[in-house]
């Protein structure tokens, strides 16, 4: 009892000063979070830009922070394996899942012929739902809703910097549609090693090519490899894109034997603390091994 009183005083003596603390388990809502709340919000990043999204689960200390703020802000689809476990150890903090309300799309058989954690094993929901930036004008109005709850007397202000995000996020999601499609047809062809790219691949038409499934740090049968290879070399793929942060080394093996350069290593999972950078890099380093 005295620890949610605590709790509930700090609540209120913060919005009182008109500033929410929030608490974020993922960069991107991080930066969603800061972009939408301005001066009307103070995030700390417990989800820092570069950790390991699939691993990476909240210490003692992350707890004890994020029980001392007003809203803990996730991802959500499943991303945050941890998420119900700890929603018991906050003391009550709400958790805006902001991906929860966005449309979500399945991983099918063929994307996942292996499967480093369940969230890329067959049937599940993707994750990866920010890569589509439609997506994350969606997750604009979702913030700015979340805000206005808490906060009443910063309705217009949330709601002008909704629309200014949402007006950028309309204006990048046209640019990454003309830059895909200078493509040549036929090349429009994405190949990774994990399913991360799925509603990148439909919302700017291209095929979604996911030759492992898996880390670069697994152990891949002989046998599988030269599937891999076979597929990659029947598709006439130009280009491969190993990922930040993880070892390209079974991929680099792959596209040596299918005759296919290494492009830029792309940013998968997000952990990156712009998202506006993050798509602007991985669009130009796709066009970049897949153009003209």
């Amino acid at each position: 009892m005295k620890k949610l009183l605590i709790l509930l005083f700090t609540a209120v003596a913060s919005l009182a000063s008109g500033q929410i603390k929030v608490s974020s388990l993922h960069p991107l809502m991080g930066d969603l979070t800061r972009q939408v709340g301005g001066e009307r919000v103070s995030v700390t990043d417990i989800g820092k830009p570069g950790f390991n999204v699939h691993t990476f689960s909240p210490t003692a200390k992350d707890l004890q922070s994020m029980g001392r703020t007003q809203l803990i802000v996730a991802s959500g689809k499943g991303i945050e394996r941890y998420l119900n476990a700890m929603k018991d150890a906050v003391g009550g903090v709400p958790v805006l899942e902001v991906g929860r309300s966005i449309p979500s799309r399945t991983i099918s058989g063929g994307e996942a012929l292996y499967a480093c954690c369940p969230e890329h094993s067959k049937g599940t929901v993707d994750p990866h739902w920010w890569h589509d930036v439609s997506n994350m004008e969606r997750a604009a109005k979702v913030v700015e809703k979340q805000l206005i709850k808490m906060d009443p007397a910063g309705k217009d202000y949330y709601q002008a910097r909704s629309k200014q995000v949402r007006a950028r996020y309309q204006t990048l999601d046209r640019w990454v549609k003309a830059q895909i499609a200078s493509i040549p047809k036929g090349q429009r062809k994405l190949v990774t090693a994990h399913a991360a790219f799925g509603y990148f691949c439909k919302a700017y038409k291209m095929e979604p090519i996911f030759v492992l499934g898996i880390s670069g740090d697994h152990e891949v049968p002989a046998q599988e490899l030269a599937k891999e290879v076979s597929k990659l070399k029947e598709e006439g793929i130009k280009a491969v894109f190993p990922e930040k942060r993880s070892n390209p080394k079974v991929l680099t093996q792959v596209a040596k034997q299918a005759g296919a350069k290494i492009g830029p290593a792309l940013t998968a999972d997000g952990a990156t603390a712009s998202y506006d950078l993050m798509i602007q890099e991985n669009v130009a380093a796709i066009v970049q091994a897949l153009g003209k």
